[in-house]
C-alpha cells in the first residue's frame, strides 16, 4: 500500500508539473484532474493485481511458461532435450519432488531457470536456451537444483501474490513502454512516443516498487535455495560454476531478457538480469560466490558446447513407478478367497506354461494388503526349506486361501520371480510406517527362521528394506537418499569410493557370474571381480583381495555406493553386467546372476542396462 500511495503522489506531481508547463498563468489547481488521475491510478493497479492473480490461479503454472514464449519439452532426439529431461528426472529423485512439466525459452540467450509452481504437483521449470547450450551435464545439475530448491523452499501462494501485485504496480510503467515501442516498420509516431514516454515517467515509482517488493521478502531465501541446491548435488562447482558464468554474462552485457515481461517475475528466476544490484531481488552474484566457495572467484567465460552439436544422444533414463500407478492403494479389508481360476489364455507370455500363466494371473488379481504380505513372504521361501515353510505358515494361520498364493508363487519360472517381486514391493510401498516396519521384520524373521541366511537371501531382504524405507538402527551412514553428482566416470572415483565399490563387489562375486552357496567365491567370481575393479581403474598390480565382506561391512559398503553419482551408478551396474557377460560361458548370463544384479538396480535406484533387461521378461 505504501508503493501504491508513492505512485499516487509522483503520478500527481507530474500532472501538476504538466498543467504548470500548459497553464503557465493560471491561479490555483483545478481539483478534477487530480482526483480522477488518483483514481485512474489507483484502481488501474488494484484491477491489474485482482485480473492477474486469477489468471494465475485459473491457468496455472503453465500458463506463465506459455506466455513467457516457452516449447515444452518433448522427448524428441534431441541430444540437448534428452539431456535436460534426463537431469530433471535424477533431480526430482533426489529432492523427493515429482516432474515438473519442462519448457524451453528459445528466444532466450542468457543462462537463467525458472519455477513456477503454486504446490509442487502442479509445477513448470522454464530454461533458457542459452542454460541448454551454454552449460555442461554438472553445471547444469546445480542449475536444476536451484530450481528445485526454490520450488521446496518458497511458499507457492505468496510466489502468486508477489507476482500479481508486482504485475499491478508496474502495469502503467509497462503501457509507457508498449506505446513507445516501434511498429513491425520501426517507427513510432511523434503523439504516441510523447504519451508512452508521460505514462512510463508516471508509472517509474510503480516499477520501482515491483522491484523492491519481491527483494524484501526473498532475497534472503536466495541464499537458502544455493545450500539446498549443493545439498542435493554434493557439488559446490555445479551450482558455483552457473553463477561465475553469470558473473561474465553481466560484465558484458548480454544477460538481458528478450521477452519484455520477463523481469517482472523476478521473484521466480535464478536471478534477474540487466538490473542495478540494489532493484534485483537477488543477492549479488559475488556475494553467492563468497558464499559457496569461502573466496570470490573470478567469473568464468560462456561459449557455447561446440561438443553437443556432434554429441551421443544419452539413453533415456525416465523414472516411472507404473507399479504404484496400477495398484492404487490397498484397501482394509480382506477378500474371503483367492481370485477364481480362470483358464489360460491362449498366447501365453513367452517362458511360461499355461499353469504358470494362471498362477501368474492370480497373484497380480491380489487385493488385500495380508495377501500382498504373504505373497511377498512366499517370494523369499526357498523351496525345501521345511523351517521358512513352517513360519510362512504360521502368518497365514487361519486364511483357507493362504496356501494356494505359496503354491503359485513357486509355480513361476525363475525369470518371472524378481519383476513381480519388485512390483509387489512397489503396491506394499505406500502403507502406513508401522504396516512397513512390521514386514521388514516379518522378511528378517523368515530369513533367519532356519539359522542359515545365504548372500542372495540377504540381497532379497536389503531390497525390500531399501524399498520399504527402512533405515538400519544404529548404523552409522544408514541407507542414504540417491544424489546427484558431477558427472564424472568409473576411473576418476576416489579412493573412499573405490573403497566401496570394491566391498560391494567382493560381497556380489559369491552371485555373479556363478551362485556359491557356501564359503568364498570361485575361481569366475575373483575374476569377475577383477575385471570389475580394472574398469574403475585400479591398476592390474594394485588390485585388492576378493574378501566377502560382514554384516555390518555390507552395510557400510552398500551406503557408500548408494552415495555414488547419478553417473556413476549405471555406469558401475553396466560394468558389473558386461564382466558377467565375459565370465559367462558362450556369454549367456545365468539367471541366478541375473536376479542378483536386478535386485542390486532396485538398490541403487539405476535403470537396467539393455544387456540385463533383455534376461527378463516384458509383459
Amino acid at each position: 500500500m505504501l508503493h501504491l500511495l508513492a505512485l499516487l503522489v509522483v503520478g500527481n506531481v507530474l500532472l501538476a508539473l504538466v498543467f504548470k508547463a500548459v497553464f503557465p498563468f493560471h491561479r490555483g489547481w483545478p481539483l478534477a484532474p487530480f482526483v480522477l488521475v488518483s483514481l485512474v491510478l489507483a484502481l488501474g493497479v488494484l484491477l491489474v493485481t485482482a485480473w492477474e492473480g486469477w489468471r494465475l490461479r485459473r491457468h496455472g503454472s503453465q500458463g506463465l511458461a506459455l506466455r513467457l514464449g516457452g516449447l515444452e519439452v518433448k522427448d524428441s532426439g534431441d541430444a540437448l532435450y534428452r539431456r535436460l529431461l534426463n537431469v530433471i528426472d535424477e533431480v526430482a529423485l533426489a529432492a523427493g519432488q515429482p516432474v515438473p512439466r519442462v519448457f524451453v525459452l528459445p528466444q532466450e540467450p542468457g543462462i537463467n531457470v525458472l519455477m513456477a509452481g503454486w504446490q509442487p504437483a502442479d509445477a513448470s521449470l522454464c530454461v533458457t536456451q542459452g542454460a541448454l547450450n551454454r552449460l555442461n551435464r554438472g553445471e547444469l545439475q546445480g542449475l536444476l537444483a536451484h530450481a528445485f530448491a526454490r520450488l521446496a523452499v518458497r511458499h507457492g501462494r505468496t510466489d502468486r501474490q508477489i507476482v500479481a501485485m508486482v504485475k499491478g504496480l508496474s502495469c502503467v510503467h509497462d503501457a509507457g513502454r508498449g506505446l513507445m515501442a516501434p511498429d513491425a516498420e520501426g517507427q513510432v509516431p511523434p503523439w504516441r512516443w510523447a504519451a508512452g514516454a508521460l505514462l512510463a515517467a508516471i508509472g517509474w515509482p510503480g516499477w520501482v516498487a515491483g522491484r523492491l517488493l519481491p527483494m524484501a521478502v526473498f532475497r534472503e531465501l536466495d541464499v537458502r535455495c544455493d545450500a539446498r541446491a549443493t545439498h542435493l548435488t554434493r557439488d559446490v562447482d555445479g551450482l558455483g560454476r552457473v553463477l561465475r558464468k553469470l558473473m561474465h554474462e553481466r560484465q558484458s552485457e548480454v544477460d538481458g531478457f528478450r521477452h519484455p515481461g520477463a523481469d517482472a517475475l523476478a521473484v521466480l528466476w535464478l536471478h534477474l538480469p540487466g538490473t542495478a544490484g540494489w532493484l534485483s531481488g537477488h543477492p549479488p552474484l559475488s556475494e553467492r560466490v563468497m558464499r559457496l566457495y569461502g573466496a570470490l572467484l573470478p567469473p568464468l567465460p560462456t561459449p557455447a558446447l561446440l561438443e553437443m552439436k556432434d554429441a551421443v544422444l544419452e539413453p533415456r533414463m525416465a523414472l516411472d513407478d507404473s507399479a504404484f500407478r496400477a495398484s492404487g492403494m490397498a484397501g482394509d479389508s480382506e477378500p474371503a478367497s483367492l481370485p477364481p481360476r480362470v483358464p489360460a489364455r491362449l498366447i501365453t507370455p513367452p517362458g511360461l506354461t499355461p499353469e504358470a500363466t494362471e498362477a501368474l494371473g492370480r497373484l497380480r488379481a491380489l487385493s488385500g494388503p495380508l495377501q500382498r504380505r504373504l505373497a511377498l513372504l512366499a517370494f523369499m521361501v526357498r523351496p525345501g526349506q521345511q523351517a521358512e515353510e513352517g513360519f510362512w505358515r504360521e502368518q497365514s494361520f487361519g486364511h483357507p486361501w493362504a496356501p494356494g498364493i505359496l503354491r503359485d508363487v513357486l509355480a513361476l519360472p525363475p525369470a518371472w520371480r524378481v519383476p513381480e517381486y519388485e512390483r509387489l514391493l512397489g503396491q506394499l510401498a505406500y502403507e502406513s510406517l508401522s504396516s512397513r516396519r512390521d514386514l521388514v521384520i516379518s522378511l528378517r524373521n523368515l530369513l533367519k527362521a532356519d539359522g542359515r541366511v545365504s548372500a542372495m537371501d540377504r540381497l532379497w531382504w536389503l531390497v525390500a528394506r531399501h524399498r520399504m524405507g527402512e533405515v538400519a538402527a544404529g548404523a552409522p551412514l544408514g541407507l542414504i537418499r540417491p544424489i546427484t553428482g558431477q558427472g564424472r566416470d568409473l576411473s576418476q572415483l576416489s579412493e573412499d569410493e573405490r573403497f566401496h565399490v570394491a566391498t560391494f563387489s567382493a560381497y556380489l562375486a559369491r552371485l555373479v557370474p556363478v551362485v556359491v552357496p557356501k564359503g568364498p567365491p570361485e575361481g569366475t567370481g575373483r575374476a569377475w571381480f577383477r575385471g570389475v575393479m580394472r574398469r574403475c581403474g585400479v591398476p592390474a598390480d594394485q588390485l585388492p583381495d576378493c574378501v566377502p565382506p560382514g554384516a555390518d561391512e555390507l552395510i557400510h559398503a552398500l551406503a557408500g555406493v548408494q552415495e555414488l553419482s547419478w553417473s556413476i551408478r549405471p555406469q558401475l551396474l553396466r560394468a558389473w553386467v558386461e564382466e558377467a557377460l565375459n565370465h559367462s560361458p558362450g556369454g549367456l548370463m545365468r539367471i541366478e546372476a541375473a536376479n542378483a544384479l536386478r535386485l542390486v538396480a532396485g538398490l541403487l535406484d539405476s535403470p537396467l542396462p539393455p544387456a540385463l533387461a533383455s534376461q527378463f521378461p516384458k509383459a
